[in-house]
Formats: structure tokens, C-alpha cells, sequence
């Protein structure tokens, strides 16, 4: 799930840390005026939310790449950014997409969407400490754990578990600052583009590699459910969290004419960014031999082939475990923002103690949830074969509940829509009336369901049946809560909150 709070978190499959809240709107009122920023600058910022230098799903498609990039990128990634920008104009306030589907849909949607913005984060989780443990153990030369399913888990706990216990004690987002960014994302990038040209510059096209001899048959799937089909939905994983993109709206000088422009500039640069990385990087690897949960392995290849020194590989693996501790503690602190949230609204009971935040502005209680919740989804490690297999289904088990979130998100801005057929805003997507609009929206959900088919014909009858339960217990829940909820939650939280107050003040 790359840098939805400010920074990204460095994963195999380039998932990333998606914040909750679009707090840049407000910051205003903090501070006065928030300076205007040039359209170059948003095209950074917004390629920057996205960008990541891992690619090992969309390297797994092989030639396939370019047709399924440009599926997720104007089927899913652009939709999801205009309706983004009209609805970050119209409803400025903070709480990104849950709030836009509060307003549009009613409470009990907009509780939904929280709860699975929140929920989101458990796989992806599991799938940053995928993506964590091959870089450990090619940091300390012991590859032949790369694939060892215990020593995934191991890492994964020990990560989570670390985190969890760091930001009980300190301000991780504050002591991180900015460099991780440059550790993770720039730095990582720029030594895989450079080896990456100069090893194909050396070798040419690898017959023996994932992408083989060319032929133009295979631009398009023999079959989209079977082989590649089954990857599509960690394609638009990479975009997940486009739609913070919003956040700088209010900033362009010209917002109608400006947000669109930059919005379709960055998805071009970030998809020829990507399609060059990943066609070096499938160049490389041995048809049938990619580590999905290994980016290292791209420059494991390439060191072989330039006849370079293992410490290049160490090197690579120490900015990319500095850069998932620098981002993931930040992600623990921002995925649960939403839920404190609503827990400070009534929707959840005063008991639970999900309102009650340490110096930090983190919920002691929600951290420990999310651990338990990631430890306990990571135990798929212990009864499910196969690590590839295992990163296939949390990455698809995480899409499939973001879908849900951008699903409900369409579906209110058509209702926002039908409502105010013609009203203006600093942004919309069409001039007048209804129909670009109802267009995108319907083109992201139809989108989504091509994405969700891809996942459920392409895996087998046990990996589909994991994914279902998983997605359908995080789905019920928030559903069962509404209904449950009671005036008298909102009463208690805050009296509590009031106390809570009182007794900080005295100290």
C-alpha cells in the first residue's frame, strides 16, 4: 500500500502507506494562507504519492505490462483523481474519501469507508514485511532465507511488533523527518534505472527472461484468466492513494484549468517510469524464477551481470529496510487518525478507548488492535505453501478492500451529482451537466469489477475462498457496529473526553 502521509513505504509489490486524512486543507486556518504552488510542483507531489521502486507484480506480466498499465491507468488511477479534485473542492474539510461519502452517501457509508481505509492497512502491512525480510537476509548474506516461510513471519512480527512498542514511546512521524524518502524512493530508483540501462545495453533482449523474444501477440493476454490476469490487481495497488492528490488543489493558482492538466501529466510520467523499470527488471529475471516479495532480486541480477560487488545489493537492502522503518511508523500513526475519529463521533463504545489519544495524537489502544489484526493475518504464512502465493493473496485481499472504499466513493460522487447537477467549483470534471462525470465514475467501477473478476478466475478454489472470508469479515464489521450503535456512546465518549481534558489541564 509509497507515501500517502508524506512518505512511502518500500514493498515488492509497491504498496504503500495511505494517509487517512487529507489534512493539507486545513492547515490554513493554522498558520495563515498556505503559498500557491506551480503546476510543475504538483506534478511532483503527485508523482511522489505514487512513485515507488519496486514493481514485481507488473514485472510478472511480462509484455502484458503496457496493456495492463494503461487498463489501471485510465480505467482506475485517472477516475479516481478528477472525482477526487471536484469532491476535495466541494467538501474541503479533513477526512479525505470518507468524508466525501459522508456527505454524499450518509454516516453510515462514510463510517464504512473509514473503517476500510483502516482495515487496508492490515495486508498491506503484511506485505511491507514481506517485502522487508529478503532485505534483511541479503543484508547479512543469508539468501537462502529469502524463501524460508518462518523467517518471513518472524520478520513480520518482529517488525510490527517493533513499531507498535516505538510508537507507544516516541513521535516516529517527527523523528523520521523527510529523509526517507531520498533513502527509499530516489536513491533505490536511480540504481536500478542506471544498472538496469546498462545491463541491457550489455546483454540486449534475454530470451531466457520473463518477457522472452518479442512478438506483437504478446502485448495482449492469451487468456485474462489465467497467468498474468491473476497480477492485475497489484497493478492498481500501485495507485492507491491517488486520490490524496486533492490535498494540493486549493493550492494551483488556476485550479479549473491546472489540476487536470497535472493530474494526467504525472500518470503519464509515472507510467513510463514504471514500464521502463519493470521491462528492465523482466529482463533480468529467469522466466518462472521472479521473488515477488524480493525487490532485491532485480539488483541481485543486474550486480551479476555488470560483474559488480555484492556490497552494491547490502547497499540497496540498507536504504530499502531505513526507508519501510522510516514510512511504516509513520503509517501506524496516520491509518488509525479515521478511526479515532469516529470513535470522538459516537460510533464506537466508550470502553473500547479508541478516542483517547497519548502526547503523540495516537490511540495506545488502536496500535495494539492493528498489530494484533496484522500478527494474526500474517499467521497465513504458517498454513498457506508458497511465499509468492501467500504475497498474491494479501496483496489481492488488500486491493479487493480498497476497491470497496473507491466503489463507495463513486457511487457518492453520482449521488453528489445528481443533486447539484450544475453547481461550480473550483474543479469539476465537464463544464456542464452530468455525463464526463457519470463517465469516470462509471468507468472506475467498471474497472474494479474487471479487476475483482481477473482476481477471483485466475487463483484457485483455497486462495479465492482465504481472500473472500478475509475481505468479508472486514466489510461486516463496521456494518454490524452501525447498526449496534447506540446514542449513548456519544454521551459516554464525550464525558470521558471532557475528564480526560480536565485532568491534562490540571497536570
Amino acid at each position: 500500500m509509497e507515501n500517502k502521509s508524506g512518505s512511502k513505504a518500500s514493498t515488492a509489490s509497491s504498496v504503500k502507506p495511505v494517509a487517512t486524512n487529507a489534512q493539507g486543507n486545513n492547515t490554513a486556518s493554522k498558520k495563515g494562507a498556505l503559498s500557491k504552488i506551480t503546476l510543475a510542483t504538483f506534478i511532483g507531489l503527485t508523482f511522489s504519492l505514487v512513485a515507488g521502486p519496486y514493481y514485481s507484480t507488473l514485472t510478472a506480466t511480462g509484455w502484458n505490462m503496457f496493456l495492463f498499465m494503461g487498463i489501471a491507468v485510465i480505467g482506475f488511477a485517472l477516475p479516481i483523481a478528477l472525482m477526487s479534485g471536484e469532491f476535495g473542492t466541494t467538501f474541503p474539510g479533513q477526512g479525505g474519501p470518507e468524508l466525501w461519502v459522508k456527505n454524499t452517501l450518509g454516516p453510515k457509508w462514510g463510517f464504512v469507508t473509514s473503517w476500510l481505509i483502516w482495515a487496508a492497512m492490515f495486508p498491506s502491512m503484511v506485505v511491507v514485511g514481506t517485502g522487508f525480510a529478503p532485505m534483511v537476509a541479503l543484508l547479512l548474506k543469508k539468501e537462502s532465507l529469502i524463501e524460508n516461510s518462518m523467517f518471513t513471519l518472524a520478520v513480520i512480527l518482529g517488525l510490527v511488533w517493533c513499531m507498535t512498542l516505538l510508537n507507544l514511546k516516541f513521535d516516529m512521524a517527527k523523528v523520521n523527518g523527510k529523509f526517507g524518502i531520498w533513502l527509499g524512493l530516489y536513491i533505490p530508483v536511480v540504481m536500478l534505472f542506471i544498472l538496469g540501462m546498462f545491463t541491457f545495453v550489455k546483454i540486449g533482449l534475454n530470451p531466457d527472461s520473463i518477457l522472452g523474444t518479442f512478438s506483437w501477440s504478446k502485448l495482449v493476454p492469451t487468456s485474462f484468466t489465467s497467468g498474468s490476469g491473476m497480477y492485475f490487481s497489484g497493478i492498481i495497488f500501485i495507485f492507491l492513494g491517488i486520490e490524496m492528490s486533492s490535498v494540493f488543489i486549493t493550492r494551483l493558482k488556476k485550479p479549473s484549468q491546472q489540476y487536470a492538466k497535472g493530474v494526467i501529466t504525472s500518470l503519464i510520467l509515472l507510467a513510463l517510469f514504471s514500464l521502463i523499470n519493470s521491462f528492465l527488471v523482466a529482463n533480468v529475471i529467469p522466466a518462472g524464477k521472479i521473488q515477488l516479495n524480493n525487490g532485491a532480486q532485480p539488483l541481485q541480477l543486474f550486480a551479476d551481470r555488470l560483474g559488480l560487488p555484492y556490497f552494491v545489493v547490502q547497499i540497496f537492502c540498507l536504504l530499502s529496510i531505513v526507508s519501510v522503518l522510516t514510512n511504516m511508523s509513520t503509517w501506524f500513526i496516520s491509518a488509525q487518525k479515521t478511526i479515532t475519529a469516529s470513535a470522538r463521533e459516537g460510533d464506537f463504545p466508550e470502553k473500547f478507548k479508541f478516542w483517547k489519544t497519548n502526547k503523540f495524537n495516537s490511540s495506545n489502544t488502536l496500535l495494539f488492535v492493528q498489530a494484533i489484526a496484522i500478527t494474526i493475518l500474517s499467521g497465513a504464512y504458517v498454513v498457506i505453501p508458497g511465499i509468492n502465493k501467500v504475497f498474491v493473496i494479501i496483496t489481492n485481499s488488500g486491493t479487493m478492500i480498497y476497491c470497496l472504499a473507491y466503489t463507495l466513493m463513486a457511487l457518492g460522487f453520482i449521488a453528489m451529482r445528481r443533486k447539484s447537477p450544475d453547481t461550480e467549483h473550483p474543479f469539476r470534471v465537464g463544464k456542464k451537466g452530468n455525463g464526463l462525470g457519470f463517465f469516470f465514475a462509471g468507468l472506475l467501477m467498471v474497472t474494479i469489477v474487471f479487476a475483482l473478476t481477473l482476481t477471483f478466475m485466475s487463483n484457485t478454489i483455497e486462495n479465492l475462498i482465504f481472500v473472500l472470508i478475509f475481505v468479508g469479515i472486514l466489510f461486516s464489521i463496521p456494518l454490524i457496529i452501525y447498526n449496534k450503535k447506540k446514542a449513548s456512546w456519544l454521551t459516554d465518549v464525550q464525558k470521558e473526553m471532557a475528564k480526560d481534558s480536565t485532568q491534562t489541564t490540571n497536570k
